[in-house]
């Protein structure tokens, strides 16, 4: 039965129901495992528009795009929403995914308020502070976000968590917390650094050093763990220790930078998009290279007592052992 209003939030030790959105996605795949061994879950409602693996024995699986104005009904009955729905890498339809990423984070919330869930986790990312050239050296959690309209997954990340302030101030009874990870790397994750690591070279941009943050899949999925089982409200940055320049990744990957002139690159990088020989770097994603996003996670270390097990440096040699699989998979 649906509850008519949002309950206190669970005490540890208490059992719970998870909804998820997003269950399929490469996120809830190392975090699942977590929840699958813990007796204190339940159940975990995971929406997604396919089917996460067979494997996950406590996922209800539920076929819905996250749009759907009948969410709602789908979250009958749970205590915390883990909001991982989201287009990472660039869709051809930019409309669509903005559409998916702004409209559907906010639906998923408003059901998860008529619903009666009293806690949201909302899967942010330190994008939403955007790569600005006035960004401090270590970019706390009160620094607001101030999303790259060129950049759609900076703007939308930002754009949500400004509807989540609203949002928060008209639900004060529900628990919200939002996680910033930096880039994560992991041994199936499809990303720019998975490629990097199969490359002989790569190219930096002259008159840039950004320096960068990487951060294990398995020190994500356990900050994501511990703010579902406790109840902490807040924003969090997630992020690998000691960030390093392209030069300094070009060393640990052996590899070698080659320097361009970033003009060329955006133009390289248009022209790519544009004749659909990338599938992946769209000009959004450069633009975030020019100036460094690194922040400082001291609060997540203090309040949730985590710390991720690599630093960024110890992300990407790790990320190395899986080379040969990284090979077969692409």
């Amino acid at each position: 039965m649906m509850k008519n209003k949002t309950e206190p939030p669970r005490k540890d030790g208490e059992s719970m129901r998870i909804a998820m959105t997003g269950v399929s996605s490469y996120l809830a795949q190392v975090l699942l495992p977590l929840f699958e061994s813990d007796p204190d879950v339940e159940e975990i409602i995971g929406v997604d528009i396919k089917a996460p693996g067979p494997e996950f024995k406590k996922v209800r699986f539920v076929r819905r795009d996250v749009r759907d104005p009948g969410l709602f009904r789908e979250f009958a009955g749970a205590d915390t929403l883990i909001h991982l729905a989201f287009i990472v890498m660039p869709l051809r339809d930019m409309a669509e995914a903005t559409s998916i990423n702004i409209q559907g984070s906010i639906n998923a919330f408003e059901a998860a308020a008529k619903a009666g869930i009293s806690k949201i986790v909302q899967a942010s990312s330190i994008a939403a502070y955007g790569a600005w050239p006035d960004n401090p050296d270590f970019i706390t959690e009160e620094t607001p976000v101030r999303g790259m309209p060129e950049f759609y997954y900076s703007w939308t990340k930002a754009e949500v968590e400004k509807y989540l302030d609203k949002f928060q101030k008209e639900h004060p009874e529900i628990i919200i917390t939002r996680l910033r990870p930096c880039i994560f790397v992991g041994p199936k994750i499809n990303n720019l650094f998975r490629k990097i690591a199969n490359q002989r070279f790569f190219f930096r941009f002259s008159g840039m050093e950004s320096r960068v943050q990487l951060v294990w899949d398995e020190d994500v999925a356990q900050a994501f763990y511990k703010v579902t089982k406790e109840n902490l409200p807040g924003a969090f940055n997630i992020a690998g220790d000691n960030p390093l320049n392209v030069n300094d990744i070009a060393g640990l990957v052996g590899l070698r930078a080659i320097k361009i002139p970033f003009s060329w690159a955006k133009a390289f990088t248009k022209a790519g998009w544009a004749l659909h020989i990338s599938t992946m770097l769209s000009p959004g994603w450069l633009d975030v290279a020019q100036y460094p996003i690194v922040v400082d996670c001291s609060k997540a270390k203090t309040i949730l007592g985590w710390k991720p097990r690599y630093d960024t440096a110890g992300a990407m040699l790790k990320l190395l052992e899986y080379k040969e699989q990284l090979k077969e998979d692409l």
